[in-house]
C-alpha cells in the first residue's frame, strides 16, 4: 500500500526538529507509519531551499520549493495586509509529486490548508486528517470585551500592524482560510477526526462525507513519562500549570482574571506557570494593560518554550493542569497532561468533552468561566484525593486512547476501506 502525506511540517526531513512543541504529533504519526511493513510511505511539504526527491530508510521525501517570504519583502507586506493565502497554482507541483510516487491513497493534514485542493485535480482518493477547524476558530477569534480596534490602537502592536503582522491581519488570513476550508468540505469524500466536535462540524459542512475515527499519536517522551498518580505528593503551595501559544483565543486573559480572583477573594497560596509564552510577548502586555493587571502581582510565571525534557518535568511537578482556551479540538497539551497523570481542568469548548468526562476524568467549566475555575481550584485544595482519583482514571483512558498499535490499526483500516471503495 503506497501512502502519500501532504503536511505543513517538514517533519523528519530537516535535521533540526521544531523547537516548539505544537507540531510534534505529526512527526510522531509519520514515524509510526514508517515502521509499518504494509506501507510504502512518502511525505511532501513546502520548503524554502530544496525541491529534489530523497529517500531515507523507509521514507521518501518530496520537498516542494516555495520561495522564502524574505525574498520579496514588499510583496510579503502587501500580501499580509490583505490577509493573502497560498495560490492554487501550487497544485501543479503537488501533481508532479503524485505522478512520480503513484500513491494508492493521499492523506492531507489540515482541512484549511491548500493541500486539500488536490482532490480537485487527481483521481487518487484523498483523506483529510482534521486538526483545528478554522470556521469555529474564526467565530471565537476575539475574546470577550476585545475587538480589532483594541489592537489597532495598541502601541505594543505598532510595528506588527505596520508590517501587516498584527492581530487584525492574522484575523483576515484566518477568515480567508476559513472560506477556503468551507469550499474544501463541499468537495471532500473522506476525513479522519478524533472528537465528537470535529465530526459534528464536518457533517454540518457536508453530510455526505465519510468520517473515520483516528486517535492522536503523542510524542514518544510522553509514553515514557507515565507516572503513578497515587504516589504523587501535594505541594504546600498549589502549583498550577498551563501550556498555550501566543494566540488570542487561547485564554491568556482567562488566566489573568482567574489568578486575580484567586488573589482577591481567597487566601489560597498558589503559583501559575505558563509554558509556550514569554512575558515580553505583546499579547501579555496587551492583556495586562486591557485588564489593568500585572502578572508579577498574580504569582504568574512565564516559562517560554521548553525543550521536551524540561516540558515534561514542569508538567509532572504541577498539582493541576489548566486549559483555558476559548476554542480547541483535541489539544495535545491536555492529552499529554492526562497520560502523565496530572489532574486537568479545562473550558468545555470544541472537542474537550471527548477528552474529559466532567467529575469522572477531570473537570469541565464554561468558556471564560473564571468563577467556576476558582471553585474547582478551591475544591482541589479541600479534597485533592478526588482530583488525583480523576487523574488516575483519565490516565487509564489516555493510555488506551493514545495506544500506538491501536492507532496504527485504525489508520490502516481507514486506508484499506478508502482504497477498496
Amino acid at each position: 500500500m503506497k501512502v502519500l502525506i501532504f503536511t505543513n511540517s517538514s517533519a523528519k526531513y530537516d535535521a533540526a526538529v521544531n523547537s516548539y512543541h505544537g507540531a510534534g504529533w505529526v512527526e510522531s504519526f509519520i514515524t509510526l507509519l514508517e515502521d509499518q511493513k504494509e506501507i510504502e510511505l512518502a511525505v511532501s511539504f513546502f520548503h524554502e531551499k530544496d525541491r529534489n526527491k530523497i529517500t531515507r530508510d523507509n521514507l521518501t521525501f518530496y520537498p516542494i520549493f516555495k520561495a522564502s517570504r524574505r525574498s520579496n519583502p514588499i510583496k510579503t507586506i502587501l500580501g499580509d495586509w490583505r490577509g493573502s493565502i497560498e495560490n492554487e497554482k501550487t497544485c501543479k507541483d503537488m501533481l508532479t509529486v503524485i505522478e512520480d510516487f503513484k500513491p494508492d491513497v493521499i492523506q492531507v493534514f489540515g482541512s484549511e490548508n491548500m493541500y486539500a485542493l488536490i482532490q480537485k485535480y487527481t483521481k487518487v482518493p484523498v483523506v483529510v486528517h482534521l486538526q483545528g477547524l478554522l470556521n469555529p476558530y474564526y467565530n471565537a477569534f476575539y475574546p470577550i470585551n476585545q475587538s480589532k480596534y483594541n489592537f489597532i490602537f495598541d502601541l505594543n502592536y505598532l510595528k506588527s500592524n505596520i508590517l501587516g503582522k498584527g492581530i487584525n491581519h492574522l484575523a483576515k488570513r484566518i477568515k480567508n482560510k476559513a472560506i477556503r476550508e468551507t469550499n474544501h468540505f463541499k468537495n471532500l469524500h473522506y476525513v479522519m477526526g478524533r472528537t465528537h466536535w470535529d465530526k459534528m462540524v464536518t457533517k454540518i459542512h457536508n453530510p455526505e462525507i465519510t468520517y473515520f475515527h483516528a486517535d492522536e499519536v503523542l510524542r514518544p517522551i510522553f509514553y515514557d513519562s507515565v507516572t503513578k498518580v497515587n504516589n504523587r505528593k501535594r505541594n504546600i503551595e498549589i502549583q498550577l500549570i498551563t501550556t498555550i501559544s501566543p494566540t488570542l483565543y487561547k485564554g491568556l486573559d482567562v488566566i489573568l482574571k482567574t489568578a486575580n480572583l484567586l488573589r482577591e477573594a481567597t487566601s489560597l497560596h498558589f503559583s501559575w506557570s505558563i509554558i509556550g509564552l514569554e512575558q515580553t510577548d505583546p499579547l501579555v502586555y496587551h492583556f495586562e494593560k486591557s485588564l489593568k493587571l500585572k502578572h508579577q502581582n498574580l504569582n504568574i510565571n512565564f516559562l517560554g518554550i521548553r525543550q521536551a525534557n524540561d516540558f515534561v518535568n514542569s508538567i509532572q511537578q504541577a498539582d493541576l493542569f489548566i486549559h483555558p482556551s476559548y476554542i480547541d479540538n483535541s489539544p495535545n497539551s491536555v492529552c499529554e497532561a492526562q497520560i502523565m497523570g496530572v489532574p486537568v481542568i479545562a473550558c468545555n469548548v470544541g472537542g474537550l468533552s471527548s477528552l474529559i468526562t466532567d467529575n469522572v476524568t477531570g473537570r469541565l467549566v464554561p468558556s471564560n468561566g473564571i468563577y467556576e475555575l476558582v471553585d474547582c481550584i478551591l475544591e482541589f485544595n479541600e479534597n485533592s484525593r478526588k482530583y488525583w482519583t480523576m487523574a488516575d482514571k483519565a490516565q487509564v483512558v489516555a493510555k488506551q486512547r493514545h495506544n500506538q498499535q491501536r492507532i496504527v490499526q485504525q489508520v490502516l483500516e481507514t486506508y484499506q476501506t478508502i482504497i477498496n471503495a
